[in-house]
């Protein structure tokens, strides 16, 4: 069995990784790592996801945090962050930051991905909120900007049955389905695209000379 990893990361209680598979031409979220127990999603460990991907065929790992950098870029706002903000309407472009502002995030990262390289098929930068918006039909699309603040649950039902339809992609109904839990979903869908249909992604421009691990990609809005 191969599977797409996707990882919402942040601080030592608040990172989220998700694992997904490809059975009989649909995806299935597995029940490892955070959603050992569906019911109850647990935040993980760096440590646990390197040991995870040492021990299963994991294609492909897509992280949401900034994984390359420049010597020559001072502000922390790479082209690609510019280009993402600018496929982005006004009231969402404060989503894309300058890596300077997350504090410890882009160093968790860097160390997660030097630490899963030499077992993982490709590793990946994602953003996974812009991802979830372009995908969104026009008249849900209120609900990428509001998930973070409100919660999800209310749109449980819709979500679930939306992703199944636009991604083949079933979930347990009894899932808890949390922020980041959705994050982390969303980032194992753009590492699947990157193998099995990577015209379904945006490839970010970047600068030359960039140090790190990449590319950095969004699920674009195909049509189904």
């Amino acid at each position: 069995m191969f599977y797409f990893l996707g990882i919402d990361i942040a601080g030592k209680d608040n990172t989220w990784a998700v694992v997904l598979s490809e059975k009989q031409g649909k995806l299935q979220l597995e029940r490892f790592l955070c959603l050992e127990n569906l019911n109850a999603p647990k935040s993980v460990p760096l440590h646990k996801i390197v040991e995870f991907v040492k021990k299963e065929k994991v294609l492909c790992t897509a992280i949401d945090a900034p994984l390359s950098y420049s010597l020559n870029n001072e502000t922390g706002l790479r082209k690609s962050d510019k280009v993402l903000k600018a496929l982005l309407p006004k009231n969402a472009k404060n989503w894309v930051v300058s890596y300077h502002a997350l504090m410890g995030v882009p160093l968790r990262a860097l160390l997660l991905a030097e630490g899963i390289s030499p077992y993982c098929g490709a590793i990946l930068e994602t953003h996974p909120r812009a991802s979830f918006y372009f995908s969104l039909p026009e008249e849900k699309k209120e609900i990428a900007f509001k998930y973070k603040k409100s919660g999800i649950e209310e749109e449980k039902e819709f979500l679930l049955n939306w992703l199944k339809k636009r991604f083949n992609l079933l979930i347990p109904l009894e899932i808890k389905l949390k922020e980041g839990i959705l994050d982390a979903i969303f980032c194992a869908l753009a590492g699947y695209f990157y193998f099995v249909s990577p015209a379904k992604l945006i490839f970010l421009q970047s600068e030359k000379n960039l140090k790190g691990f990449g590319p950095f990609v969004v699920i674009s809005p195909f049509k189904i």
